[in-house]
């Protein structure tokens, strides 16, 4: 499939930031598209979100990829708020429905968005998070499970086994006072990164992609 890939600025409040959208050309799939952010850490070009990015945009799903490099929660929540809306609002492509997507802290300010934002159910019909921060690291009494507990559309997590962010029982226990459609995949023996023994695993990735690609155009065709 013929892709193209473009770069562009999103305004937000008095400053901008970086964003690189891959597109399908042409595509079965056409109005459809996935906003994605990084973590605490790194920025657009973390090769997790790369490979995402582009399976997406092979398989027909237009994929934002931005970068909004600070700590503050709330004002991270803004930026992915002004991403959402700058593809919505881009004359360029004529997108009618879009999943928020996120890693690590990335995807707590996706959740967070989509349990507040008055485009969910309009323009935004999911959220994907990989490696969700459950808790602190070592903090387990410490659950960050405000953003996730009263989302309103389908919801993907993709996590390590021994993500230290992320104990299973903990998020098993979540999970299970969810009310919304959730799609839970366990990387067995990796990290907060998707690591395993401390390095990345190709076959991981490709998994990932995979399941992250398959729910989305699940998600995008109802049978969530």
């Amino acid at each position: 499939m013929a892709l193209r890939k473009v770069n562009v600025t999103i305004p937000v409040e008095d400053r901008e930031i970086d964003g690189v959208i891959n597109a399908p050309c042409r595509s079965s799939w056409s109005g459809t598209a996935v906003v994605l952010t990084h973590g605490a850490g790194g920025d657009m070009n973390f090769h997790h979100l790369e490979k995402i990015a582009s399976r997406l945009a092979q398989t027909g799903i237009l994929c934002l990829r931005f970068t909004c490099r600070t700590p503050n929660f709330k004002y991270r929540v803004r930026c992915f708020e002004r991403a959402v809306m700058f593809l919505h609002e881009y004359s360029d492509f004529s997108i009618q429905k879009c999943i928020i997507a996120g890693r690590s802290m990335g995807a707590r300010v996706a959740a967070e968005l989509a349990t507040i934002s008055s485009l969910t159910n309009q323009f935004i019909f999911g959220v994907a998070c990989l490696s969700y921060p459950l808790h602190p690291q070592r903090r387990t009494h410490e659950l960050r499970m405000s953003s996730i507990i009263h989302l309103g559309v389908p919801v993907l997590f993709v996590s390590g086994t021994k993500d230290t962010f992320c104990r299973r029982d903990l998020m098993e226990n979540v999970l299970e006072k969810m009310g919304v459609n959730w799609t839970m995949h366990w990387v067995d023996n990796a990290d907060h990164s998707l690591n395993i023994n401390g390095k990345p695993n190709d076959e991981v990735i490709d998994l990932m992609c995979d399941w992250v690609v398959k729910w989305c155009q699940s998600v995008f065709m109802a049978e969530r």
